[in-house]
């Protein structure tokens, strides 16, 4: 049922971008002029390697389409909000699973445009995962490289690796997530 409704989101938010294409034909996809909103799906797909602290504490995980558990909670698919001021992005990221697992991530990022449908979307920030008891909480920083690629001027998609370094609130063990690729997709208003 969450599935469903994540990919019904999608599809609304891709319509209601559509009407905004003409208007926006006339420059790069990448370009912006003034301030513009984006919502995201990120890491819905992927390959992680997860190293937790300690011997013998690493494995490699894949998942298509929401359909895999996930090791670890920075690993999750989560919904994005970001404010674009011309190619420096503000923004945050938060998703909850079926398992009471929650991710809230900030973020700051820049767009840097490399062919008229191709572009590079650094970002960097903190996050706080949240488990249900006797899992542990972790706190951390977070970061990505993403290639966006354009079809339209109001929606892209990305691909690219993710790093994210997890602290435990106790005595757990910490953790070292990286995502090799993580699939996403933006649309922008």
């Amino acid at each position: 049922m969450l599935r469903r409704s994540w990919m019904l989101a999608v599809v609304a938010i891709a319509s209601l971008g559509w009407s905004q294409t003409a208007a926006a034909q006339h420059q790069r996809p990448y370009e912006f002029d003034g301030t513009h909103v984006a919502i995201s799906i990120e890491r819905f797909m992927g390959i992680d390697y997860v190293d937790f602290e300690g011997p013998g504490g690493s494995d490699v995980y894949a998942r298509i389409l929401l359909n895999a558990s996930e090791p670890v909670p920075t690993t999750s698919a989560r919904f994005g909000l970001d404010v674009f001021i011309k190619r420096f992005s503000l923004g945050i990221a938060g998703g909850v699973t079926t398992d009471e697992v929650a991710v809230l991530a900030p973020r700051v990022g820049y767009l840097f445009g490399l062919t008229p449908t191709l572009g590079l979307w650094l970002r960097a920030g903190g996050f706080y995962a949240a488990q249900p008891d006797p899992l542990p909480d972790y706190a951390g920083v977070t970061a990505e490289v993403l290639l966006a690629w354009f079809p339209y001027s109001f929606v892209a998609f990305h691909l690219g690796p993710t790093l994210d370094l997890a602290f435990a609130d106790e005595d757990n063990p910490n953790y070292v997530a990286i995502g090799i690729p993580e699939m996403g997709m933006t649309v922008l208003f």
